[in-house]
């Protein structure tokens, strides 16, 4: 009887190491890529209350809303980089109230 546990407890943890042995990309569903993208961002101090929308196709995750700071445009990024089985990343986000370029030299239209 103890065996049995061993030799189950065995295959146990060999099936968990090679789930974790996978390659990013490979066998892994986008909208399991879309929840752990979110709950990273929504958990995260910097960007919990951030108005940010998270879709994935074939394991490229796009990011779009608006935030305060090109620091939290950048972040937003690096989690969704740092989630297992994301290929890429498509950041549109954008800092809401930010100077838009034509206004940045001083110029303004008429």
């Amino acid at each position: 009887m103890a065996q049995k546990r061993i030799f189950f407890a065995l295959i146990l943890l060999l099936l968990a190491l090679g789930v974790s042995a996978q390659e990013k990309g490979v066998g892994f569903d986008d909208a399991l890529i879309t929840a752990r993208v979110t709950s990273a961002i929504r958990n995260d101090p910097m960007l919990g209350k951030t108005d940010i929308s998270i879709e994935t196709r074939d394991g490229v995750v796009h990011l779009k809303g608006f935030v305060r700071s090109m620091a939290e445009v950048h972040r937003a990024g690096a989690l969704a980089r740092g989630i297992t089985g994301v290929t890429g990343v498509r950041n549109t986000i954008r800092v809401a109230d930010r100077p838009s370029r034509a206004r940045a030299g001083g110029h303004t239209r008429a």
